[in-house]
């Protein structure tokens, strides 16, 4: 399965694909919009998605018939916001929309965990940036990965996991951005989701 945002004028992203193969093992290829880091090199990440994620995106993908059909609201005054388009392939099946926005209950779940994701990787970046160029404002940084959390706005964690328990442990820290990360890590692997049969196809 895979997931694709392409907008010029996206924050943080101008345009990314994320990649998730039925095993969960996962690949995210982004190209950053100019930020305060000034950093638009291309991002690449592997990871594996948690079991929970990875039943609950394909069994979505499998309500929606893999993509097949016209998924667009197709609503005149409905802010553009990016293309994206999920995109199904296998041996028996192929399937794919792109939308700007649909009324799609599914479409819009996995929209918004893929923008999830993006936005964690995202985070990874910035956290990095802040170590290596303003640990004094690393209190700020994790406060605002805190309230995406809070909010569900954020996405296998995990994948950002080694840099959360580097912040955790850093004696020259302040000790509330220590602390936040260790609130984060502790996160990792609390929620999950009832099983589900995955697709034979």
């Amino acid at each position: 399965m895979q997931f694709s945002f392409d907008w010029l004028q996206g924050v943080p992203w101008q345009k990314y694909i994320i990649e998730v193969q039925l095993d969960g093992k996962a690949h995210f290829e982004g190209t950053p919009h100019p930020d305060e880091t000034k950093d638009t090199d291309p991002v690449q990440q592997d990871f594996t998605m948690s079991e929970a994620n990875r039943l609950k995106v394909f069994a979505l993908a499998q309500k929606v018939n893999y993509f097949r059909g016209d998924f667009e609201s197709h609503n005149k005054h409905i802010a553009r916001t990016g293309e994206k388009t999920l995109r199904y392939s296998s041996p028996q099946i192929n399937g794919s929309t792109t939308y700007n926005w649909s009324q799609n209950a599914d479409i819009e779940e996995l929209t918004h965990f893929f923008q999830g994701v993006a936005t964690t990787i995202d985070y990874g970046r910035l956290l990095a940036y802040q170590y290596r160029f303003d640990k004094l404002g690393m209190d700020q940084r994790m406060k605002e990965l805190e309230d995406l959390q809070a909010n569900q706005n954020v996405e296998e964690l995990a994948i950002i996991a080694p840099l959360l328990q580097k912040i955790a442990a850093d004696p020259n820290l302040m000790n509330i951005s220590r602390e936040s990360a260790r609130r984060l890590l502790g996160t990792i692997n609390q929620s999950g989701t009832a099983a589900q049969n995955l697709p034979s196809q």
